[in-house]
Order: structure tokens, then sequence, then C-alpha cells
């Protein structure tokens, strides 16, 4: 069995030039991350920290006694991030994930198309990561997945175009293992398997013997290279006596429940939301290079119909997972990076064959996405980061007392987070909330309970969403808690029985 060598295969010439651009565009990248670290975590990276650093088995959970619909990988992230005692640490982690999804968007584009395509491809590669539009500057799900598919796209296009069986096989088993890993971050980015799948089975199925060949050398390695991330996943459960049927439920099936929660309350909010998506991924250059590709595929890599198919692939099924996940919230349209990434590096000038208008239209593509990042990069910069759940939060830990706890009305863990309090009741989130406790039965028997929180932040009317019709649990919290400040505009409850030297309220 002979491989091809790779067609695209970077040339030695434009190694040095290459590095240079990869060094100066690299340490950019890492300038712009070290500015998005001092800032306060936002909802998401507030919520999964304290899960994490109150992380334990035989709870009520799959970690403890907070619900959280993300898989384990994702919260061993965060669980890394917790043994310091700086909240931060969660965003310096997450910079060396960034730099790995460059220098695979440049490998990859490379491999398509040569060193314009790498180049092309790490210039949208470090925009995208670096995007406030697009809340890269946060530490969530969607940036650690979106990296390690990345990687795993990387290394199924080195195997694809590998000199060598050896070559073919270890990056494909090394592909094989970080595309398994990456929906252990978050569930719906199977990305990396979609394209690993692709290339084996439309080589295979395809005219070309030399893809055929590759598609049977790469499909064992990678199999293989798949099952030890779900090996892991599976030694995990049973470690933390955690039933098959259990994880499911709350990594899979919650998540259909949870989108008829969203539209069945707001459908306008999630369509307001949806519409704002839109824009952000248009001008952030996200869209724009979808359309592109799906104008210019036919005529790209004309030679390399297995590629261009793939890619393809990979954008529409990008586009129905986003619309499949119902609240649309910006960090969404990264499910879209590494196809795009993909896609930009082959519409690069060397690979186009359709003349000068596709290579005007990418390159206008690709100027207007890298302008638009850097004007949201210098806005956010410019734009104040005290963001109000820091603010309650900091109030918050100087005013409480040891053993205290708190709940926050709705949502917004990010509050408890900062202040270093426990909540005891499970549902940290809103949609939680209103998917697996609709009518708050859980919720005011906790308020009511001996274990009652001592705080109550309202972010939200307590009848939100029409949550609190029969005004049942405002009567309750009325009668057993009152007022004790507005902190930035938000109500600030204390519990009857209990009295508090209450900080100075902050500047919001």
């Amino acid at each position: 069995m002979t491989l091809v060598a790779a067609r695209a295969r970077p040339h030695g010439s434009g190694r040095t030039p290459a590095r240079r651009f990869l060094l100066l565009l690299c340490l950019g990248v890492v300038l712009v991350r070290a500015t998005y670290v001092p800032r306060p975590l936002r909802n998401d990276e507030g919520g999964y920290l304290l899960v994490a650093r109150r992380w334990h088995t035989g709870g009520e959970f799959l970690y403890g006694d907070y619900f959280v619909d993300r898989p384990p990988l994702l919260l061993l992230l965060f669980r890394i991030a917790s043994l310091t005692e700086w909240d931060q640490a969660i965003r310096v982690l997450a910079i060396p994930f960034v730099v790995v999804f460059v220098l695979s968007g440049w490998r990859a584009g490379c491999l398509l198309a040569g060193p314009p395509g790498g180049r092309w491809a790490a210039l949208v590669a470090a925009g995208v990561m670096c995007s406030p539009g697009l809340a890269a500057d946060q530490a969530d799900g969607e940036l650690f997945g979106a990296a390690l598919v990345m990687a795993a796209v990387a290394l199924a296009l080195s195997a694809w175009n590998a000199g060598s069986a050896a070559r073919a096989r270890w990056w494909a088993g090394a592909s094989g293992a970080l595309a398994a890993a990456a929906p252990l971050v978050k569930q719906n980015v199977l990305e990396g398997l979609l394209l690993l799948a692709g290339l084996v089975v439309l080589g295979y199925l395809g005219r070309d013997g030399a893809a055929r060949d590759r598609a049977v050398l790469v499909a064992p390695a990678a199999l293989l290279g798949a099952l030890v991330p779900c090996a892991a996943f599976g030694l995990w459960l049973v470690a933390a006596r955690v039933p098959p049927d259990a994880a499911w439920r709350d990594l899979v099936g919650f998540r259909g429940a949870a989108f008829d929660a969203i539209w069945s309350s707001t459908p306008d909010t999630a369509i307001s939301r949806g519409a704002l998506l839109l824009v952000l991924g248009t001008v952030t250059g996200l869209v724009p290079v979808c359309i592109t590709w799906f104008v210019a595929a036919r005529r790209c890599l004309s030679d390399r119909p297995v590629e261009r198919r793939a890619i393809t692939t990979l954008l529409v099924f990008g586009l129905v997972a986003i619309i499949a996940g119902g609240s649309y919230w910006p960090p969404y349209l990264l499910q879209l990076a590494p196809a795009a990434v993909l896609a930009a590096g082959a519409l690069a000038p060397s690979a186009s064959r359709a003349g000068a208008w596709t290579r005007g239209l990418g390159r206008t593509v690709v100027a207007v996405a890298t302008v638009w990042t850097v004007v949201a990069i210098v806005v956010h910069a410019a734009v104040p980061s005290a963001w109000y759940s820091q603010r309650i939060g900091e109030w918050l830990a100087a005013s409480k007392a040891p053993g205290d706890s708190g709940f926050v009305a709705y949502g917004l863990p990010s509050v408890l987070e900062a202040a270093d309090l426990p909540s005891p009741y499970p549902h940290l989130w809103s949609v939680p909330m209103r998917t697996s406790d609709p009518d708050q039965a859980r919720l005011r028997a906790t308020l009511a309970g001996p274990r009652a929180p001592t705080w109550i932040v309202q972010v939200t009317g307590l009848n939100a969403w029409d949550i609190d019709d029969g005004s049942r649990l405002r009567d309750l919290v009325r009668g057993r808690y009152r007022v004790v400040a507005e902190i930035c505009g938000r109500p600030v409850w204390l519990r009857q029985d209990v009295s508090r030297d209450l900080a100075v309220p902050p500047t919001c």
C-alpha cells in the first residue's frame, strides 16, 4: 500500500517567513488574550468554577450537589483552574488552547492550499479566537471545544496527506483521540469526528484508488484513537458511581427538554438573540466566509473533491448545531470557527481556480473580518470591566459571615462565585430551573426549609417568564426575607432571623 505524498505540503523555501509570520501572529494573540485575563468572569465561567470547586462524588448530580449539563472534560479544566485561589486562572489556561487553534489552522491551511492557505487560515483563526464580538474573550466550553476540533482537523489532514504509512497511522490516531475528546467538553462539538468520517467514507467510495488506500489506512488508527477518551469517560462514570442512563439524561436528554422550555416561555427573546447572532456572525466575518465558501466551493480545491465535500459538511453541521441550540448566545458562533478556518485556507489565491472574482471576494471577506476584529478588541478594551455581577459578589463577600449561603434569582452563578457563597438550591442557571423545577416546588421548599439561603440576590423579577403566576414564591420571600441593600440596581435580600454588618455599596 502506497500513500501519495502531501500535494499541498509547505515548501521549504518559505519556512523562515512562515515561522516569522506565525511567531508574530501568536505573540499578538497572546498579548490580546492577556488583556482579557484580569477582567471579571462571566456567568458561565463563574458558574463552572463554582461547581468545580465543590465537585465531589456521591452527590445528587454528576458533579455533586449542583446540576450542570456540560460534560466532565470541561469541568476538569475548571477543576484544574480551581486549584489556585485566583479565579482568572481559567482565562490563563485558555491561552495555550487559543495558540494551538491558530497553529492548527495554519497547518490545515498549508495542507489545503500551500503557504498562502496557511497564512489566510491562521489570520482568520487568530481573529475568531480573539474576537469579543463572539464572546471569545471568555474561557468557555465553546472555546476549548473549538481548539480540540481544530487540532483534530489539522492532524486528520496531516494523516490524509502523509508520505508514509507510519506517520499516517500516528496522526490519524492522535486526530481520533482529540476529535472524541471535543464532545466531552461540549456535546455538539462533533466536527473532528465528522471530518474523519467524511474523509474515510468519501475517500473509500470515490474513484481515486490512492484515496481509497488512504481511507483503509486512516480508519482503524482513527477509531483506535477515538476509543481512548471514550474509555476514559466510561472509567470516570464507574469511579464516580454515575449510572450511564443518568449521564445520558443530564448531558443529552436535558438539552431537548431545555429547548422546549425556552421556546414555550420566551420565543420572542430567543428570536431576538438569534437575530443578534446573525449580525455578530456577519460583522465578525464568520457568515461571509461561509457564504463565500458555498458560492465558490465547486471552483476551489477542484483536484480535492474529498476535502472540499468534507469542509461543506462541517459548515452545514455547524449551522444546524447553532440553530438547534435554542438560546443563541454569542459563543455559539464558535461552533463554526474550525470549518470557517478551513474554508478561508481553501479560498486562498493559490487554491482558487475561479479566477479574479473569487480571489477578490476571498480577500475582501478576510480583510473585513480582520478590521472588525481589531475594532471589537479596541472597543472591548475601552469598556469598563466592572460587570455588576462581580460588584455584587464582592459586596456579598465583604458583608457575609462564616456559614452563609446564597441564591440568585434567577441564574447568574458568577455572583455566588465572586462572593464564595455556596447555594442550597441545585439549579444555578435559569434554564435548568425552568426545565427541571418549572413550578418552583423545590425552590420554595428550599427557601422555606431549615437550609434556606442567608442571602437572595434578585437580578430579574421573581415572576420572570410568569413562573410565579400565583405569587407563592414572592409571598414566601417577603415573609421570610427583607431587602437590606440595592447593589448595582439589584435588590439584595437577607433572611429576617439573621443580621449582618453590611459593607459600603460599591460604585457600579
